[in-house]
């Protein structure tokens, strides 16, 4: 048995396929891609797979993560070749490797948050010190730091508006960048009609290194 990891790019209308049609969608183009896949033994077999860190319904991703099993030793040299030839339009496998790191090392997430309102120069200003924000989870709402779930942040603008780049904490606690829209609108630096564009670019372990590319090793 081969554990495989793919890295692979959620672009534009795919964005808005949810985390529930994603895994079906995934799970039928490997049928399609005619690998060896491994199901699940029982009533309803069904292929195993899990993707690593679920994206928000309409954010985009250069760097989706997903495992499933092959029922061969070995990793199929045309396995990318093979899947991007079934998958639909916005997704594309840009990197396979084995699945060797464990996930619970994934500690943040970098974003790219385009705006197309006007840039103002006062908003770096905004996340000085200590910000507080009213975090919303299963378990309730509490006030938080910004601070303590933020690796990096910057702002800087664009030729139409301008651009956030951030890290910003994963795993069990994660942190959504929209948590910063919302500070933004709050201080109405950003138009109503403002409906900004979420990119993830990279998912990162606790040193801040890429997690796919040191645990992809064949």
């Amino acid at each position: 048995m081969f554990k495989v990891r793919i890295k692979f790019e959620k672009n534009e209308y795919s964005a808005y396929i949810s985390h529930l049609d994603l895994m079906n969608t995934l799970q039928r183009s490997l049928v399609r891609a005619k690998l060896p896949v491994r199901y699940t033994e029982g009533f309803n077999p069904h292929i195993y797979l899990s993707i690593l860190v679920p994206l928000s319904t309409g954010y985009q991703s250069q760097c989706e993560l997903a495992d499933f099993d092959l029922t061969t030793d070995t990793l199929p040299e045309d396995l990318a070749h093979r899947l991007n030839g079934v998958l639909p339009h916005g997704l594309r496998v840009l990197e396979v490797g084995q699945a060797s790191r464990p996930v619970n090392q994934i500690a943040f997430c970098g974003y790219e948050v385009h705006y197309s309102s006007p840039w103002d120069a006062s908003i770096p200003a905004l996340f000085e010190g200590e910000v507080k924000i009213l975090k919303h989870s299963k378990r309730g709402d509490r006030e938080v730091v910004l601070g303590d779930y933020v690796r990096s942040l910057e702002f800087f603008p664009e030729r139409e508006g301008f651009c956030c780049r951030c890290v910003l904490k994963a795993g069990d606690d994660p942190l959504n960048p929209s948590y910063i829209t919302d500070i933004l609108r709050f201080h109405d630096k950003i138009e109503r009609e403002d409906r900004p564009l979420y990119v993830r670019q990279s998912i990162l372990d606790g040193e801040g290194k890429d997690f796919f590319q040191i645990g992809k090793g064949k």
